[in-house]
């Protein structure tokens, strides 16, 4: 089953993933506890709507 993720979570994401880049995408993720496709995707979606 798919989970879901609030909105703040997904901001808070993409902002960890922006602070600590030498993690990279993978780590960032799974740190997370989301996969790397995850995350990706909720990236492209914040630049492409910007919300």
């Amino acid at each position: 089953m798919a989970k879901h993720f609030d909105k703040q979570f997904k901001l808070d994401a993409i902002q960890y993933y922006h602070d600590h880049r030498d993690l990279g995408l993978v780590g960032c993720a799974k740190n997370l506890g989301i996969s790397q496709q995850t995350l990706s995707r909720w990236q492209k979606e914040l630049r492409d709507t910007g919300d």
